[in-house]
């Protein structure tokens, strides 16, 4: 549970929607509202839409018949069908009829979207904006940011930028780095924001949706860029949640930073959690639950002793437990490393205190390549 949640919040709350990457990308009218469409499958099908007024997602379910007659419903969640699509291919089309749960009807008009045209065309711009999903693209597409407040941040200028609907906002960096590091900086900065408001859209299509991000720089050095993006969301699952999704730059090269580039307890390369290689996924997982979670509950119960002590009573958070450090949430401040223990949901609580810092110092001894010249 541990390791899978704090990977989730590492990815920056990914994009929460239906479609596989295989899934039929559509779009046009009901009636005279335009839409877009997601279709997923032969047979059976699951897919989803918005209107682009709305841009908040309804799923579509039902299925294809051998002559490719399409026959979809909308459900509420108390499983009433409150829409009924019928649609029929018609060349690079799909026509056919909308019909509500009151019985009105509209006609239905789709034409397909050519995802490579998509990705060079006036939609396109989103797409090199970093929302890399198709449907996710046209959502946003009709969307600007605006210009807010102006603040300087350990000696560079920030201009915070908005989007007006979902209220997400992050900065632009305009001093202190060259010009090419700037522009580097910014279109991963940007590239953050287009996602942040993808998800929020599709989070707020769930009947209980909620999604609020804070935003706050940590840390501007020569070697790395620290900012914390934390999340409150409540996106259809079990229980609402929360979590910080630090964003670790390498200014040098703009490359996102594991724990292992900034603090480094072993010799030679460290390992990666690599999907396609169990050997290096074994190797990593190693260090961090027999090396760095033991190493940081050590450190951490010298610098901050009663902090680490054990809890009086039943309510008390306990942080010795060397299980919830070794995926740590972190990022750079101007005292030092921040470290964050990431607890079992009965425990969350606990999460997110505010003196974990390990001094400059400490971290220097054991550098890691990013902080090295």
């Amino acid at each position: 549970m541990t390791l899978h949640r704090s990977l989730l919040c590492g990815a920056a709350f990914a994009l929460l929607s239906f479609p596989a990457a295989a899934a039929e990308l559509w779009q046009g009218t009901i009636g005279a509202l335009p839409v877009v469409v997601s279709l997923d499958g032969d047979t059976d099908i699951d897919g989803q839409y918005f209107y682009r007024k709305h841009l908040l997602d309804q799923r579509l379910q039902g299925r294809r018949d051998d002559d490719a007659h399409l026959h979809l419903r909308v459900e509420s969640r108390d499983g009433e069908v409150s829409e009924r699509w019928e649609l029929w291919p018609k060349g690079k089309e799909l026509l056919g009829q909308w019909q509500g749960g009151k019985g009105k009807k509209l006609p239905i008009q789709l034409h397909k979207v050519d995802i490579a045209a998509l990705r060079t065309g006036a939609d396109g711009a989103r797409y090199r904006r970093g929302v890399d999903d198709g449907y996710e693209a046209l959502r946003v597409a009709a969307l600007e940011l605006k210009s807010g407040k102006s603040e300087t941040f350990a000696g560079h200028r920030l201009q915070w930028w908005v989007e007006p609907r979902s209220g997400i906002e992050l900065f632009q960096v305009e001093s202190g780095y060259d010009a090419a590091t700037l522009a580097r900086i910014n279109d991963i900065l940007r590239k953050r924001q287009w996602k942040s408001v993808a998800s929020y859209f599709q989070c707020k299509s769930f009947e209980t949706g909620e999604y609020e991000q804070t935003v706050t720089p940590r840390y501007m050095g020569e070697r790395v860029l620290s900012v914390s993006l934390f999340t409150s969301y409540d996106c259809g699952g079990a229980h609402p949640d929360f979590g910080d999704s630090p964003l670790n730059l390498d200014v040098r090269s703009g490359r996102e930073l594991e724990f292992e580039d900034v603090l480094w307890l072993g010799k030679g390369r460290p390992p990666r959690p690599s999907d396609d290689d169990r050997a290096e996924y074994r190797r990593w997982s190693g260090y961090r639950d027999d090396t760095l979670a033991p190493w940081l509950v050590a450190t951490l119960g010298k610098l901050y002793p009663a902090e680490m002590a054990a809890p009086k009573g039943d309510e008390g958070c306990d942080y010795r437990e060397l299980s919830d450090w070794n995926i740590p949430s972190w990022h750079l401040r101007p005292e030092g490393l921040y470290v964050g223990p990431i607890f079992a949901r009965v425990a969350r609580a606990c999460e997110y205190p505010q003196w974990p810092v390990i001094p400059w110092k400490l971290v220097e001894a054991h550098a890691g390549a990013a902080l090295k010249d």
